[in-house]
Protein backbone atom coordinates (compact mmCIF):
# COMPACT_ATOMS: atom_id res chain seq x y z
CA UNK A 1 0.00 0.00 0.00
CA UNK A 2 1.53 3.26 -1.10
CA UNK A 3 2.01 6.29 1.02
CA UNK A 4 -0.97 8.07 -0.54
CA UNK A 5 -3.13 4.99 -1.21
CA UNK A 6 -6.89 5.38 -0.85
CA UNK A 7 -6.83 2.61 1.76
CA UNK A 8 -4.48 4.56 4.02
CA UNK A 9 -6.08 6.30 7.02
CA UNK A 10 -6.86 9.97 6.49
CA UNK A 11 -5.20 11.01 9.76
CA UNK A 12 -2.14 8.96 10.59
CA UNK A 13 -1.23 9.38 14.27
CA UNK A 14 2.50 9.17 14.72
CA UNK A 15 4.08 8.75 18.16
CA UNK A 16 5.16 12.41 18.07
CA UNK A 17 1.60 13.57 17.36
CA UNK A 18 0.22 11.33 20.11
CA UNK A 19 2.76 12.70 22.59
CA UNK A 20 1.83 16.29 21.70
CA UNK A 21 -1.88 15.46 22.02
CA UNK A 22 -1.41 13.86 25.44
CA UNK A 23 0.76 16.75 26.62
CA UNK A 24 -1.85 19.25 25.43
CA UNK A 25 -4.66 17.40 27.23
CA UNK A 26 -2.66 17.18 30.44
CA UNK A 27 -1.75 20.86 30.28
CA UNK A 28 -5.31 22.01 29.50
CA UNK A 29 -6.72 19.81 32.28
CA UNK A 30 -4.19 21.17 34.77
CA UNK A 31 -5.06 24.74 33.78
CA UNK A 32 -8.78 24.09 34.27
CA UNK A 33 -8.19 22.50 37.68
CA UNK A 34 -5.95 25.35 38.84
CA UNK A 35 -8.40 27.96 37.58
CA UNK A 36 -11.23 26.20 39.44
CA UNK A 37 -9.17 26.14 42.64
CA UNK A 38 -8.39 29.84 42.23
CA UNK A 39 -12.07 30.69 41.94
CA UNK A 40 -12.99 28.51 44.93
CA UNK A 41 -10.33 30.03 47.18
CA UNK A 42 -11.10 33.59 46.05
CA UNK A 43 -14.87 33.27 46.53
CA UNK A 44 -14.39 31.63 49.93
CA UNK A 45 -12.00 34.38 51.07
CA UNK A 46 -14.21 37.25 49.90
CA UNK A 47 -17.32 35.57 51.33
CA UNK A 48 -15.60 35.20 54.71
CA UNK A 49 -14.84 38.92 54.89
CA UNK A 50 -18.21 39.97 53.48
CA UNK A 51 -20.23 37.80 55.86
CA UNK A 52 -18.00 38.20 58.92
CA UNK A 53 -20.20 40.95 60.49
CA UNK A 54 -23.15 38.52 60.54
CA UNK A 55 -23.79 36.60 63.72
CA UNK A 56 -23.47 33.25 61.97
CA UNK A 57 -20.03 33.89 60.43
CA UNK A 58 -18.71 35.66 63.52
CA UNK A 59 -19.79 32.68 65.66
CA UNK A 60 -18.21 30.26 63.17
CA UNK A 61 -14.82 32.04 63.25
CA UNK A 62 -14.62 32.88 66.95
CA UNK A 63 -16.19 29.72 68.37
CA UNK A 64 -15.90 26.86 65.90
CA UNK A 65 -12.76 27.71 63.88
CA UNK A 66 -10.68 29.27 66.65
CA UNK A 67 -12.01 26.77 69.16
CA UNK A 68 -10.83 23.90 66.98
CA UNK A 69 -7.35 25.32 66.29
CA UNK A 70 -6.57 27.31 69.45
CA UNK A 71 -4.34 25.52 71.92
CA UNK A 72 -2.45 23.80 69.11
CA UNK A 73 0.90 24.86 67.69
CA UNK A 74 -0.90 27.55 65.64
CA UNK A 75 -2.54 29.40 68.52
CA UNK A 76 -4.96 32.31 68.09
CA UNK A 77 -2.75 34.22 65.66
CA UNK A 78 -2.26 31.10 63.53
CA UNK A 79 -6.00 30.45 63.43
CA UNK A 80 -6.74 33.95 62.11
CA UNK A 81 -3.76 33.72 59.76
CA UNK A 82 -5.11 30.58 58.08
CA UNK A 83 -8.60 32.08 57.84
CA UNK A 84 -7.82 35.56 56.46
CA UNK A 85 -4.21 35.68 55.22
CA UNK A 86 -3.43 32.19 53.93
CA UNK A 87 -6.03 32.45 51.10
CA UNK A 88 -4.09 35.37 49.57
CA UNK A 89 -0.83 33.41 49.65
CA UNK A 90 -2.57 30.34 48.23
CA UNK A 91 -3.95 32.45 45.37
CA UNK A 92 -0.45 33.76 44.63
CA UNK A 93 0.98 30.22 44.61
CA UNK A 94 -1.77 28.93 42.31
CA UNK A 95 -1.26 31.93 40.02
CA UNK A 96 2.43 31.06 39.68
CA UNK A 97 1.56 27.49 38.72
CA UNK A 98 -1.04 28.66 36.20
CA UNK A 99 1.32 31.12 34.50
CA UNK A 100 4.12 28.56 34.36
CA UNK A 101 1.85 26.04 32.66
CA UNK A 102 0.48 28.66 30.30
CA UNK A 103 3.49 29.43 28.20
CA UNK A 104 3.67 33.06 27.14
CA UNK A 105 4.04 32.33 23.44
CA UNK A 106 0.95 30.16 23.42
CA UNK A 107 -1.03 32.79 25.28
CA UNK A 108 -0.05 35.51 22.83
CA UNK A 109 -0.70 33.30 19.83
CA UNK A 110 -4.19 32.41 21.05
CA UNK A 111 -5.02 36.02 21.84
CA UNK A 112 -3.78 37.22 18.47
CA UNK A 113 -6.69 35.65 16.65
CA UNK A 114 -9.52 36.20 19.11
CA UNK A 115 -12.43 38.19 17.81
CA UNK A 116 -13.52 41.28 19.76
CA UNK A 117 -16.21 40.40 22.29
CA UNK A 118 -18.07 42.05 25.15
CA UNK A 119 -16.01 41.97 28.33
CA UNK A 120 -16.90 43.40 31.74
CA UNK A 121 -13.28 44.49 32.25
CA UNK A 122 -13.23 46.82 29.25
CA UNK A 123 -16.86 47.89 28.71
CA UNK A 124 -17.21 51.51 30.00
CA UNK A 125 -20.31 52.29 32.04
CA UNK A 126 -19.47 55.66 33.64
CA UNK A 127 -17.31 58.14 31.75
CA UNK A 128 -17.61 61.48 33.55
CA UNK A 129 -17.84 61.07 37.30
CA UNK A 130 -15.88 61.12 40.57
CA UNK A 131 -14.19 57.81 39.69
CA UNK A 132 -13.27 58.73 36.11
CA UNK A 133 -13.92 56.12 33.42
CA UNK A 134 -15.45 53.09 35.16
CA UNK A 135 -15.96 49.74 33.47
CA UNK A 136 -18.79 47.34 34.20
CA UNK A 137 -16.60 45.08 36.34
CA UNK A 138 -15.26 48.06 38.32
CA UNK A 139 -18.78 49.35 38.90
CA UNK A 140 -19.82 45.95 40.26
CA UNK A 141 -16.79 45.99 42.58
CA UNK A 142 -17.57 49.52 43.81
CA UNK A 143 -21.19 48.54 44.44
CA UNK A 144 -20.21 45.44 46.45
CA UNK A 145 -17.72 47.39 48.59
CA UNK A 146 -20.27 50.12 49.34
CA UNK A 147 -22.92 47.52 50.19
CA UNK A 148 -20.45 45.72 52.49
CA UNK A 149 -19.52 48.89 54.41
CA UNK A 150 -23.13 50.02 54.84
CA UNK A 151 -24.35 46.53 55.72
CA UNK A 152 -21.54 45.96 58.24
CA UNK A 153 -22.14 49.33 59.94
CA UNK A 154 -25.86 48.63 60.24
CA UNK A 155 -25.37 45.09 61.57
CA UNK A 156 -22.77 46.17 64.15
CA UNK A 157 -24.86 49.15 65.27
CA UNK A 158 -27.96 47.01 65.83
CA UNK A 159 -25.92 44.37 67.66
CA UNK A 160 -24.20 46.96 69.89
CA UNK A 161 -27.49 48.64 70.77
CA UNK A 162 -29.17 45.35 71.65
CA UNK A 163 -26.30 44.45 73.98
CA UNK A 164 -25.78 47.86 75.60
CA UNK A 165 -29.51 48.48 76.13
CA UNK A 166 -29.61 45.55 78.56
CA UNK A 167 -27.03 47.17 80.88
CA UNK A 168 -28.33 48.80 84.03
CA UNK A 169 -26.22 51.91 83.59
CA UNK A 170 -26.71 55.62 83.01
CA UNK A 171 -27.41 57.04 79.58
CA UNK A 172 -24.03 58.83 79.65
CA UNK A 173 -22.18 55.57 80.26
CA UNK A 174 -24.14 53.82 77.50
CA UNK A 175 -23.37 56.66 75.06
CA UNK A 176 -19.63 56.48 75.72
CA UNK A 177 -19.64 52.70 75.44
CA UNK A 178 -21.64 52.91 72.20
CA UNK A 179 -19.05 55.29 70.70
CA UNK A 180 -16.16 53.02 71.69
CA UNK A 181 -17.80 49.91 70.26
CA UNK A 182 -18.69 51.76 67.05
CA UNK A 183 -15.08 52.89 66.78
CA UNK A 184 -13.84 49.32 67.24
CA UNK A 185 -16.22 48.07 64.56
CA UNK A 186 -15.14 50.78 62.10
CA UNK A 187 -11.53 49.77 62.73
CA UNK A 188 -12.40 46.15 61.94
CA UNK A 189 -14.12 47.14 58.69
CA UNK A 190 -11.08 49.26 57.82
CA UNK A 191 -8.91 46.20 58.47
CA UNK A 192 -10.76 44.28 55.74
CA UNK A 193 -10.20 47.18 53.34
CA UNK A 194 -6.53 47.25 54.36
CA UNK A 195 -6.19 43.59 53.41
CA UNK A 196 -6.92 44.64 49.79
CA UNK A 197 -5.15 48.01 49.83
CA UNK A 198 -1.62 46.84 48.98
CA UNK A 199 -2.53 44.29 46.29
CA UNK A 200 -3.04 46.78 43.38
CA UNK A 201 0.29 48.61 43.89
CA UNK A 202 2.55 45.57 43.73
CA UNK A 203 4.13 46.34 40.34
CA UNK A 204 5.16 42.77 39.66
CA UNK A 205 2.14 41.23 41.36
CA UNK A 206 1.50 37.69 40.21
CA UNK A 207 -2.20 38.22 40.92
CA UNK A 208 -2.38 41.19 38.54
CA UNK A 209 -0.53 39.16 35.91
CA UNK A 210 -3.07 36.38 36.33
CA UNK A 211 -5.99 38.66 35.42
CA UNK A 212 -3.88 40.64 32.90
CA UNK A 213 -4.36 44.05 34.54
CA UNK A 214 -1.21 46.24 34.49
CA UNK A 215 -0.42 47.81 37.83
CA UNK A 216 -0.70 51.34 36.39
CA UNK A 217 -4.37 50.56 35.70
CA UNK A 218 -4.82 48.86 39.08
CA UNK A 219 -3.35 51.86 40.93
CA UNK A 220 -6.75 53.54 40.77
CA UNK A 221 -8.13 50.71 42.94
CA UNK A 222 -5.46 51.51 45.51
CA UNK A 223 -6.55 55.15 45.41
CA UNK A 224 -10.22 54.26 45.92
CA UNK A 225 -9.48 51.79 48.71
CA UNK A 226 -7.04 54.24 50.28
CA UNK A 227 -9.69 56.95 50.59
CA UNK A 228 -12.21 54.48 52.02
CA UNK A 229 -9.69 52.94 54.44
CA UNK A 230 -8.56 56.30 55.80
CA UNK A 231 -12.16 57.49 56.22
CA UNK A 232 -12.90 54.38 58.28
CA UNK A 233 -9.69 54.60 60.34
CA UNK A 234 -10.16 58.34 60.93
CA UNK A 235 -13.71 57.76 62.19
CA UNK A 236 -12.36 54.85 64.24
CA UNK A 237 -9.93 57.16 66.05
CA UNK A 238 -12.38 60.08 66.23
CA UNK A 239 -15.07 58.01 67.96
CA UNK A 240 -12.58 56.88 70.61
CA UNK A 241 -11.28 60.45 71.11
CA UNK A 242 -14.83 61.77 71.62
CA UNK A 243 -15.66 58.98 74.09
CA UNK A 244 -12.43 59.49 76.07
CA UNK A 245 -12.94 63.27 76.12
CA UNK A 246 -16.48 62.80 77.44
CA UNK A 247 -15.13 60.53 80.18
CA UNK A 248 -12.32 62.96 81.03
CA UNK A 249 -9.45 60.54 80.32
CA UNK A 250 -8.30 61.65 76.87
CA UNK A 251 -4.60 62.16 77.66
CA UNK A 252 -4.42 59.03 79.78
CA UNK A 253 -5.83 56.81 77.05
CA UNK A 254 -4.00 58.52 74.17
CA UNK A 255 -0.53 57.85 75.62
CA UNK A 256 -1.32 54.39 76.95
CA UNK A 257 0.88 51.57 75.62
CA UNK A 258 -0.06 48.14 76.90
CA UNK A 259 2.32 45.21 76.73
CA UNK A 260 -0.61 42.89 75.93
CA UNK A 261 -3.62 43.99 73.90
CA UNK A 262 -4.22 47.25 72.08
CA UNK A 263 -1.50 49.93 72.30
CA UNK A 264 -3.24 53.30 71.92
CA UNK A 265 -0.12 55.43 71.40
CA UNK A 266 1.02 53.18 68.55
CA UNK A 267 -2.42 53.65 66.99
CA UNK A 268 -2.10 57.43 67.26
CA UNK A 269 1.29 57.35 65.51
CA UNK A 270 -0.01 55.03 62.80
CA UNK A 271 -3.15 57.11 62.21
CA UNK A 272 -1.16 60.36 62.10
CA UNK A 273 1.20 59.02 59.43
CA UNK A 274 -1.79 57.66 57.52
CA UNK A 275 -3.55 61.02 57.57
CA UNK A 276 -0.38 62.75 56.31
CA UNK A 277 -0.21 60.31 53.39
CA UNK A 278 -3.91 60.76 52.75
CA UNK A 279 -3.93 64.57 52.74
CA UNK A 280 -0.85 64.91 50.51
CA UNK A 281 -2.31 62.37 48.05
CA UNK A 282 -5.38 64.48 47.33
CA UNK A 283 -5.47 65.59 43.67
CA UNK A 284 -4.94 69.28 44.40
CA UNK A 285 -1.95 68.73 46.68
CA UNK A 286 -0.40 66.08 44.44
CA UNK A 287 -0.63 68.34 41.40
CA UNK A 288 0.73 71.31 43.34
CA UNK A 289 3.77 69.48 44.73
CA UNK A 290 4.31 65.93 43.54
CA UNK A 291 7.57 65.57 45.51
CA UNK A 292 5.68 66.28 48.75
CA UNK A 293 3.21 63.51 47.90
CA UNK A 294 6.00 61.11 46.91
CA UNK A 295 8.13 61.54 50.01
CA UNK A 296 5.28 61.60 52.55
CA UNK A 297 3.93 58.42 50.97
CA UNK A 298 7.09 56.66 52.18
CA UNK A 299 5.51 56.92 55.63
CA UNK A 300 3.68 53.71 54.76
CA UNK A 301 6.53 51.94 56.58
CA UNK A 302 5.70 53.85 59.79
CA UNK A 303 1.99 53.28 59.22
CA UNK A 304 2.33 49.51 58.82
CA UNK A 305 4.80 48.96 61.68
CA UNK A 306 2.90 50.98 64.28
CA UNK A 307 -0.40 49.60 63.05
CA UNK A 308 0.90 46.10 63.85
CA UNK A 309 1.96 47.32 67.31
CA UNK A 310 -1.45 48.91 67.83
CA UNK A 311 -3.67 45.92 67.07
CA UNK A 312 -1.38 43.07 68.09
CA UNK A 313 -0.23 40.04 66.15
CA UNK A 314 -3.51 38.10 66.11
CA UNK A 315 -5.57 40.95 64.63
CA UNK A 316 -2.74 42.03 62.34
CA UNK A 317 -2.76 38.55 60.79
CA UNK A 318 -6.22 39.28 59.42
CA UNK A 319 -4.83 41.77 56.88
CA UNK A 320 -1.18 40.81 56.50
CA UNK A 321 -1.47 38.88 53.22
CA UNK A 322 -1.53 41.89 50.90
CA UNK A 323 1.18 43.65 52.92
CA UNK A 324 3.43 40.57 52.71
CA UNK A 325 3.07 40.32 48.92
CA UNK A 326 3.76 44.04 48.55
CA UNK A 327 6.91 43.84 50.68
CA UNK A 328 8.10 40.80 48.72
CA UNK A 329 7.50 42.67 45.46
CA UNK A 330 9.32 45.70 46.84
CA UNK A 331 12.31 43.56 47.82
CA UNK A 332 12.52 41.92 44.39
CA UNK A 333 12.30 45.30 42.67
CA UNK A 334 15.11 46.57 44.90
CA UNK A 335 17.29 43.64 43.85
CA UNK A 336 16.54 44.26 40.16
CA UNK A 337 17.15 48.01 40.39
CA UNK A 338 20.67 47.51 41.77
CA UNK A 339 21.84 46.32 38.35
CA UNK A 340 22.93 49.00 35.90
CA UNK A 341 22.84 49.18 32.10
CA UNK A 342 25.01 51.16 29.72
CA UNK A 343 23.77 54.29 27.97
CA UNK A 344 24.78 53.54 24.38
CA UNK A 345 23.80 56.92 22.97
CA UNK A 346 21.90 60.05 23.90
CA UNK A 347 20.40 62.59 21.49
CA UNK A 348 18.91 65.99 22.27
CA UNK A 349 16.24 67.17 19.80
CA UNK A 350 15.25 70.81 19.16
CA UNK A 351 11.71 70.21 20.45
CA UNK A 352 12.99 69.61 23.98
CA UNK A 353 13.06 65.82 23.85
CA UNK A 354 15.94 63.51 24.69
CA UNK A 355 16.33 60.06 23.16
CA UNK A 356 18.27 57.54 25.23
CA UNK A 357 19.41 54.23 23.78
CA UNK A 358 20.12 51.75 26.57
CA UNK A 359 21.72 48.35 26.54
CA UNK A 360 19.16 45.65 27.21
CA UNK A 361 19.87 42.87 29.73
CA UNK A 362 19.36 39.36 28.40
CA UNK A 363 16.66 38.69 31.00
CA UNK A 364 14.62 41.77 30.05
CA UNK A 365 11.65 40.79 27.89
CA UNK A 366 9.21 43.48 26.80
CA UNK A 367 6.75 44.31 24.05
CA UNK A 368 5.88 47.50 22.20
CA UNK A 369 3.36 48.52 24.89
CA UNK A 370 5.79 48.24 27.81
CA UNK A 371 7.29 50.99 29.92
CA UNK A 372 10.20 51.05 32.33
CA UNK A 373 11.27 52.99 35.41
CA UNK A 374 14.59 54.74 34.90
CA UNK A 375 17.13 56.04 37.39
CA UNK A 376 20.33 57.93 36.51
CA UNK A 377 22.47 58.10 39.62
CA UNK A 378 24.50 60.99 38.28
CA UNK A 379 21.27 63.00 38.44
CA UNK A 380 19.59 61.59 41.55
CA UNK A 381 19.96 58.55 43.79
CA UNK A 382 16.32 58.58 44.88
CA UNK A 383 14.22 59.56 41.88
CA UNK A 384 12.78 56.94 39.51
CA UNK A 385 10.73 58.03 36.52
CA UNK A 386 8.51 55.95 34.19
CA UNK A 387 9.01 56.17 30.42
CA UNK A 388 7.34 54.31 27.57
CA UNK A 389 9.62 52.22 25.39
CA UNK A 390 9.77 53.81 21.94
CA UNK A 391 11.46 50.91 20.13
CA UNK A 392 10.19 47.51 19.09
CA UNK A 393 11.67 44.41 20.77
CA UNK A 394 12.36 43.18 17.23
CA UNK A 395 14.37 46.27 16.36
CA UNK A 396 17.41 45.21 18.34
CA UNK A 397 18.19 42.30 20.63
CA UNK A 398 20.74 44.22 22.66
CA UNK A 399 19.24 47.68 23.07
CA UNK A 400 16.04 49.63 23.67
CA UNK A 401 15.10 53.29 23.28
CA UNK A 402 13.08 55.79 25.30
CA UNK A 403 11.97 59.33 24.49
CA UNK A 404 12.06 61.77 27.40
CA UNK A 405 10.29 65.14 27.28
CA UNK A 406 12.04 67.89 29.25
CA UNK A 407 9.35 69.05 31.66
CA UNK A 408 10.88 69.15 35.15
CA UNK A 409 14.05 69.50 37.17
CA UNK A 410 15.25 65.91 36.63
CA UNK A 411 14.68 65.93 32.88
CA UNK A 412 16.24 69.40 32.61
CA UNK A 413 19.41 68.08 34.28
CA UNK A 414 19.39 65.16 31.86
CA UNK A 415 19.19 67.47 28.86
CA UNK A 416 22.00 69.58 30.28
CA UNK A 417 24.20 66.48 30.40
CA UNK A 418 23.36 65.64 26.81
CA UNK A 419 23.59 68.94 24.98
CA UNK A 420 23.71 72.68 25.45
CA UNK A 421 22.62 73.43 21.88
CA UNK A 422 18.86 73.89 21.56
CA UNK A 423 18.84 74.59 17.82
CA UNK A 424 20.21 71.35 16.39
CA UNK A 425 19.93 67.68 17.31
CA UNK A 426 23.08 66.65 19.13
CA UNK A 427 24.40 63.30 20.18
CA UNK A 428 26.35 62.86 23.36
CA UNK A 429 30.08 63.10 22.81
CA UNK A 430 32.37 60.33 24.07
CA UNK A 431 33.82 62.66 26.70
CA UNK A 432 30.34 63.59 27.91
CA UNK A 433 29.18 59.97 27.88
CA UNK A 434 31.64 59.19 30.67
CA UNK A 435 29.72 61.59 32.90
CA UNK A 436 26.44 59.82 32.08
CA UNK A 437 27.59 56.27 31.44
CA UNK A 438 25.06 54.06 33.22
CA UNK A 439 21.47 53.94 34.33
CA UNK A 440 19.31 51.59 36.40
CA UNK A 441 16.23 50.05 34.84
CA UNK A 442 13.26 48.56 36.63
CA UNK A 443 10.60 46.65 34.76
CA UNK A 444 9.24 46.23 32.20
CA UNK A 445 5.65 46.98 33.16
CA UNK A 446 2.39 47.18 31.25
CA UNK A 447 0.38 44.54 29.41
CA UNK A 448 2.40 41.37 28.98
CA UNK A 449 0.43 40.37 25.90
CA UNK A 450 0.83 42.65 22.83
CA UNK A 451 -2.87 43.27 22.35
CA UNK A 452 -2.15 45.80 19.60
CA UNK A 453 -1.54 42.78 17.36
CA UNK A 454 -5.05 41.39 17.91
CA UNK A 455 -6.92 43.86 15.68
CA UNK A 456 -6.91 44.52 11.93
CA UNK A 457 -7.68 48.22 12.45
CA UNK A 458 -5.77 50.43 14.88
CA UNK A 459 -6.84 53.99 15.76
CA UNK A 460 -4.11 55.65 17.81
CA UNK A 461 -4.67 59.10 19.38
CA UNK A 462 -1.76 60.92 21.03
CA UNK A 463 -0.71 64.33 22.22
CA UNK A 464 2.87 65.57 22.28
CA UNK A 465 5.33 63.07 23.71
CA UNK A 466 2.41 60.62 23.98
CA UNK A 467 3.39 59.50 20.49
CA UNK A 468 6.31 57.56 22.00
CA UNK A 469 4.54 54.20 22.59
CA UNK A 470 2.87 54.46 19.17
CA UNK A 471 6.27 54.74 17.53
CA UNK A 472 7.09 51.41 19.16
CA UNK A 473 3.80 49.94 17.94
CA UNK A 474 4.42 51.16 14.39
CA UNK A 475 7.97 49.85 14.40
CA UNK A 476 6.80 46.52 15.81
CA UNK A 477 4.21 46.09 13.05
CA UNK A 478 6.77 46.93 10.35
CA UNK A 479 9.32 44.46 11.69
CA UNK A 480 6.73 41.72 11.96
CA UNK A 481 5.60 42.25 8.38
CA UNK A 482 9.21 42.26 7.22
CA UNK A 483 10.08 39.04 9.10
CA UNK A 484 6.84 37.27 8.16
CA UNK A 485 5.59 36.91 11.75
CA UNK A 486 1.93 36.86 12.77
CA UNK A 487 0.56 40.39 12.62
CA UNK A 488 -3.12 41.30 12.40
CA UNK A 489 -2.96 45.12 11.92
CA UNK A 490 -3.30 46.09 8.26
CA UNK A 491 -4.80 49.58 8.69
CA UNK A 492 -3.32 52.09 11.14
CA UNK A 493 -4.78 55.56 11.65
CA UNK A 494 -2.85 57.96 13.93
CA UNK A 495 -4.14 61.31 15.20
CA UNK A 496 -1.39 63.38 16.81
CA UNK A 497 -1.88 66.81 18.41
CA UNK A 498 1.24 68.92 19.00
CA UNK A 499 1.85 72.51 20.03
CA UNK A 500 4.55 73.33 17.48
CA UNK A 501 5.71 71.76 14.25
CA UNK A 502 9.24 71.26 15.61
CA UNK A 503 7.91 68.13 17.31
CA UNK A 504 7.19 66.45 13.97
CA UNK A 505 10.79 65.12 13.67
CA UNK A 506 9.94 62.71 16.50
CA UNK A 507 8.53 60.50 13.76
CA UNK A 508 12.06 60.09 12.44
CA UNK A 509 12.84 58.01 15.52
CA UNK A 510 11.40 55.06 13.59
CA UNK A 511 14.22 53.09 12.01
CA UNK A 512 13.69 53.63 8.29
CA UNK A 513 16.04 50.76 7.45
CA UNK A 514 13.25 48.42 8.48
CA UNK A 515 10.90 49.74 5.80
CA UNK A 516 10.45 47.80 2.59
CA UNK A 517 8.46 48.82 -0.50
CA UNK A 518 6.18 45.81 -0.04
CA UNK A 519 4.67 47.57 2.99
CA UNK A 520 2.84 49.90 0.64
CA UNK A 521 0.48 47.04 -0.22
CA UNK A 522 0.66 45.21 3.13
CA UNK A 523 0.00 48.18 5.43
CA UNK A 524 -2.31 51.15 5.04
CA UNK A 525 -0.88 53.92 7.24
CA UNK A 526 -2.50 57.34 7.68
CA UNK A 527 -1.21 59.98 10.11
CA UNK A 528 -2.92 63.31 10.82
CA UNK A 529 -0.97 65.89 12.81
CA UNK A 530 -2.72 68.87 14.42
CA UNK A 531 -0.46 71.84 15.21
CA UNK A 532 -2.42 73.89 17.74
CA UNK A 533 -0.17 76.85 18.68
CA UNK A 534 1.54 77.94 15.50
CA UNK A 535 0.17 80.08 12.68
CA UNK A 536 2.77 79.25 10.04
CA UNK A 537 4.24 75.79 10.56
CA UNK A 538 7.87 75.13 9.80
CA UNK A 539 7.89 71.45 9.00
CA UNK A 540 11.15 69.57 9.26
CA UNK A 541 11.04 65.82 8.79
CA UNK A 542 13.90 63.50 8.01
CA UNK A 543 14.26 59.76 8.18
CA UNK A 544 16.90 57.28 9.18
CA UNK A 545 18.58 55.15 6.61
CA UNK A 546 17.76 55.50 2.93
CA UNK A 547 14.00 55.72 3.29
CA UNK A 548 12.40 59.14 3.71
CA UNK A 549 8.90 60.32 4.60
CA UNK A 550 6.65 62.07 2.12
CA UNK A 551 4.04 64.48 3.37
CA UNK A 552 1.37 66.91 2.27
CA UNK A 553 0.73 70.00 4.37
CA UNK A 554 -2.53 71.96 4.41
CA UNK A 555 -2.92 75.18 6.42
CA UNK A 556 -6.50 75.55 7.65
CA UNK A 557 -6.45 78.91 9.45
CA UNK A 558 -4.10 81.59 10.76
CA UNK A 559 -4.96 80.81 14.39
CA UNK A 560 -4.86 77.04 14.43
CA UNK A 561 -2.87 75.04 11.95
CA UNK A 562 -3.95 71.50 11.14
CA UNK A 563 -1.50 69.37 9.23
CA UNK A 564 -3.07 66.53 7.30
CA UNK A 565 -0.05 64.40 6.55
CA UNK A 566 -0.42 61.27 4.47
CA UNK A 567 2.64 59.17 5.06
CA UNK A 568 4.04 56.67 2.67
CA UNK A 569 7.52 55.65 1.74
CA UNK A 570 9.67 55.69 -1.30
CA UNK A 571 13.32 55.23 -2.00
CA UNK A 572 15.97 57.64 -3.26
Amino acid sequence: MGEYSSDAPLLLKTPEVEKKTVAYLVKSTAKRVIKLLIWVVFIAWVSLMFLYPSEFMSHFVTKIWIGATDGTVFGLAGSLFFAFTAPVLILAFLAILYLIISEEDEIQESKAFKRPAFRLWTFPVLVDGPFGVVTAAELIGIFLVVVFVIWACVVYTIHNWNVISTYQETFFFKSCLMLEKAGANLGLIGMFCLSLLFLPISRGSILLRLIDIPFEHATRYHVWLGHLTMVLFTLHGLFYVIAWAMEGRLLEQTFEWRDIGVANLAGVISLTSGILMWVTSLPGVRKWNFELFFYTHQLYVVFVIFFAMHVGDFIYCMGAGGIFLFMLDRFLRFIQSRKTVDIISATSLPCGTVELVLSKPACLRYNALSFIFLQVRELSWLQWHPFSVSSSPLEGKNHLSVLIKVLGEWTDKLKGKVSNNENEPQKLLESQLKLLATASVEGPYGHESPYHLTYKYLVLVAGGIGISPFLAVLSDVMHRLKEGKSCMPKNIFIVWAIKNSDEIPLLSMINMDSIDPIFYDALNLDIQIYVTRQSEPKVLLTGRGEGIWSYELVCISHIKTICYISFGWYWR
